[in-house]
């Protein structure tokens, strides 16, 4: 049972939604900010809001997390899936969850192999099956069952509801499948009541490959309307001349896209040849791609992240349509270490008879693999030695202000191996001192806290993650998905006071063996972020030491979080007008206590799609006043509004044309 609190004064006026003045500015504030919006002076026959304060001491907070997977119907429901993403599908302020097998095989809806689900949240009680209901999986032949790899989710034309976009990944491998004459990555208009309908047409050019591991929704020009970035994987898996380019397409406002990665963007890449290798303007296998504003300009940046230890890319949106790459000059692109002296496939190169005497094999540490398979064949030179090929293999991209010092910070997120060496980058921390002026700047593991035992043939094998306060202390936390390999498993790192990291999962009970994807959401909607959490079972035989963990089957984990509750924060539920309608891209600064809390608002990121909570839960730990808010909106005008007469643990309902009211939590979400 989670604690209640009880109002600290008592109430005087009973309010079910009270409006908000903005925030008067002086002319000075004005003149320092054009697009500020002044508000008049609040009416004196305006509502009073209670406070309603929390006491907790400063946090941090000790984490505790209880599975009510079984609660929620998940083994019932045969809910299975590695892969998670979060929407409210019928405008019902309750987030509802799409699990997938990441598969690329048709569903049968008559004999369900349970390749995805799609379920409605019951108001946190238990889930609801709707996925053949739902329309989402009509395939172009009239049947029900099409194919999906994944699916993100937007409001693609600014309708109020939420729209999807289901990816069905095709490369050279699968093209040949008959099925997939019907079954390409589509566009699916929801229709505001939890169903959906087809948009019409291909989504992509008849002449390119669908396989897209990545998809990022971000508004690039600020016309109001929501754009996709998606990011195109191998078509044929280990030869990099078979990638084609990630590719951006401008929103026409009605599900539809236009190709506009072309001509003079300053996104393009082409095949891969020795003159582009070292500028990085080849196609790479791109694996999850995002979106959020580095610079601090208000316009989002995108950022791929590359299998193939090529290099990860950051473009700068310069606000006018175009971008640049800052990839390498930002050190975005791979971290410093460059020392390919311990990696296995190098010293089997040494190992030759024609080789171990030179020069060049003079820094080989000796291997340590059996290399009577691979000989000289997995190396070489002049290619595997160059900075392009020693970088990392990059699932995802988390973005978020780490340090707390108003500007948006980056963690990468990397799959690495023993005997691939040193150079392989790791998972990291990259914080933000002044970009673009000042290069990111990158923290050892030492520094962040942010690591891990590794010891014999070990593998990090980080596929996916988030970050979120989920004790609600008012510092970020990031949870590490990891899997693949024996061992394996989730990592919870939460921001301590000094602001280093721990991993706190085993005794937080949120650690979960084979953790592949998942998702942050306040499923019970009490204030605080819960986890959903998909595993993986590739590569788990009976002899690993987790075998004990291994379940019956892929089902997924909701873990609800029984601390964030306890502290004070704001509960934001945010809606653009002017703005795309989702405010992806809007940025909200809280000033409370003395201090900022930042956070921009987020679509899909990542490998195959990582899709969170849009509900803003921004934690203030024992902070209960809170001073001004203000919203920078990702339209033409750059708008920005500011609120100051907020209370925290209140939802408040912040829309860009009609201001912000405050609901009581039980109240709004109709709990």
């Amino acid at each position: 049972m989670k604690k209640i609190y009880f109002l600290l004064f008592l109430l005087v006026f009973s309010i079910a939604a009270c409006g908000s003045s903005s925030k008067s500015e002086t002319d000075e504030d004005a003149a320092n900010d054009e697009n500020a919006v002044n508000d008049e002076d609040q009416d004196p026959d305006e509502e009073v809001i209670e406070p309603i304060c929390l006491t907790p001491k400063a946090g941090p907070y000790a984490l505790k997390f209880t599975d009510i997977s079984e609660e929620m119907g998940v083994q019932k429901l045969n809910a299975l899936g590695t892969q998670i993403t979060v929407a409210d599908i019928d405008g019902d302020k309750w987030p509802d969850v799409y699990t997938s097998m990441t598969s690329k095989t048709r569903e049968d809806q008559n004999e369900p192999q349970n390749l995805y689900k799609l379920l409605k949240n019951m108001k946190g009680r238990n889930f609801e099956d709707v996925t053949f209901s739902s329309g989402l999986f009509a395939a172009k032949d009239g049947t029900n069952g099409a194919a999906s790899t994944y699916v993100v989710f937007a409001d693609m034309n600014n309708d109020g509801f939420q729209d999807a976009f289901n990816v069905v990944y095709i490369d050279n491998d699968t093209l040949s499948n008959e099925q997939f004459k019907n079954d390409y990555s589509r566009v699916y208009l929801g229709n505001g009541d939890g169903t959906f309908k087809y948009a019409g047409g291909n989504f992509v050019y008849d002449d390119m490959f669908e396989a897209i591991a990545g998809a990022t929704f971000l508004d690039y020009d600020h016309d109001g309307v929501l754009d996709l970035f998606v990011g195109r994987h191998y078509n044929r898996y280990g030869y990099l001349d078979s990638c084609e380019p990630d590719t951006l397409m401008k929103g026409l406002g009605n599900g539809k896209f236009q190709n506009i990665a072309d001509g003079a963007s300053g996104l393009e890449t082409d095949v891969y040849n020795e003159e582009n290798l070292l500028t990085g303007k080849f196609n790479k296998p791109t694996w999850g791609v995002s979106a959020c504003d580095v610079d601090g300009d208000s316009f989002a940046d995108i950022l791929t992240s590359s299998y193939g230890r090529s290099y990860n890319m950051l473009y700068r949106n310069k606000g006018n349509g175009t971008f640049d790459d800052l990839s390498i000059s930002s050190g975005f692109a791979h971290d410093d270490n460059e020392n390919y002296g311990d990696d296995q496939f190098f010293a089997c190169y040494c190992a030759d008879a024609s080789n171990k005497d030179t020069d060049y094999c003079s820094v080989s540490k000796g291997a340590k693999i059996d290399c009577s398979g691979i000989g000289t064949s997995g190396w070489t030179p002049g290619f595997d030695d160059q900075p392009y090929r020693l970088g990392g293999n990059s699932a995802g991209t988390l973005c978020g202000d780490f340090d707390g010092d108003g500007d948006t910070d980056l963690f990468q997120i990397e799959l690495a191996h023993w005997h691939i060496g040193q150079a392989s980058d790791k998972s990291q921390l990259i914080i933000n001192d002044g970009f673009p002026e000042k290069p990111l700047k990158r923290l050892s593991e030492e520094e962040s806290g942010i690591t891990r035992k590794r010891s014999g043939s070990w593998n990090d094998g980080d596929l996916g993650g988030f970050a979120a306060d989920f004790d609600n202390d008012g510092k970020l936390d990031i949870y590490i998905l990891s899997s693949d390999y024996p061992g394996t498993k989730s990592m919870l790192f939460q921001q301590q006071s000094d602001g280093k990291f721990k991993d706190t999962a085993s005794e937080a009970e949120a650690q979960v063996a084979r953790a592949h994807g998942g998702a942050f959401v306040d499923i019970d909607r009490d204030g605080d972020y819960d986890l959903i959490v998909g595993t993986s079972f590739m590569r788990w035989s009976a002899s690993d030491a987790d075998a004990k963990n291994k379940p019956e089957k892929q089902w997924i984990k909701v873990l609800r979080n029984d601390t964030g509750q306890d502290a004070n924060k704001v509960i934001i539920d945010i809606s653009g007008s002017t703005a795309n309608r989702d405010a992806i891209g809007a940025k909200i600064i809280v000033k409370a206590g003395g201090r900022q809390f930042v956070r921009e608002v987020q679509g899909a990121y990542g490998l195959n799609g990582f899709q969170n909570d849009h509900l803003q839960i921004i934690g203030l730990g024992d902070i209960c006043e809170v001073e001004e808010i203000e919203i920078r909106w990702p339209d033409k005008e750059n708008s920005v509004t500011k609120y100051d007469k907020v209370f925290a643990n209140y939802v408040l309902e912040i829309n860009q044309e009609t201001g912000l009211k405050h609901h009581k939590i039980e109240e709004y979400f109709g709990k």
